[in-house]
């Protein structure tokens, strides 16, 4: 992460402590190079410039292994447009909402914690809001990439994670299935 606006100091305390806040300013000065003193000091004054807007535990309640989360698209009528955004607010499984551009569009995100009621809150949505034109879920699969939740892109289309990729389908193959081409340098059927 670079910040512009601030110096190669400041930036190096804001990458330290990205990932964790709850070190002390002696072990973030050992890691920048600088004094205790000096990175409370440059805290201090990147606190009140609001560039550390604070520290703060941060709990996901979609990081529990069973359930699923989703995004929802929603196209609705202009007369019921805040009628639909006060329902998704109120639903415990949405966790953002957005306006977007287009013509009386939300999309929002969410988490269930089972497959039944994400098929009961579709229905719920699509059938008793009135004013709503269209609806979309789209289930998450995986997380490619999330800067903030400190999820890096990785380029699944190295060497690597091909091989292991092949490897993977070979061996969940179905037997008697279709011919899925020959390996690379290999030789065809």
């Amino acid at each position: 992460m670079q910040i512009e606006g601030i110096d190669s100091i400041d930036n190096r305390i804001l990458e330290v402590i990205k990932d964790n806040a709850r070190l002390s300013y002696r072990e973030i000065g050992e890691q920048v190079g600088i004094s205790r003193v000096s990175v409370k000091t440059r805290m201090d004054a990147m606190r009140e410039k609001g560039v550390i807007r604070g520290f703060q535990t941060v709990i996901d309640p979609t990081g529990v292994p069973e359930g699923t989360r989703f995004f929802l698209d929603v196209d609705c009528e202009s007369e019921s447009y805040e009628d639909v955004v006060h329902y998704l607010a109120s639903n415990r499984m949405i966790r953002r909402i957005y306006g977007v551009s287009g013509n009386c569009r939300i999309h929002a995100e969410g988490f269930a914690n089972n497959r039944r009621n994400l098929e009961v809150f579709a229905n719920t949505v699509y059938r008793y809001q009135h004013g709503v034109r269209r609806l979309e879920f789209h289930t998450v699969l995986t997380t490619i990439m999330d800067i903030d939740g400190g999820v890096g892109y990785v380029r699944y289309q190295e060497d690597k994670y091909r091989k292991n990729g092949r490897e993977q389908a070979r061996e969940t193959a179905i037997p008697g299935g279709p011919d899925r081409g020959p390996e690379p340098g290999g030789k065809g059927v």
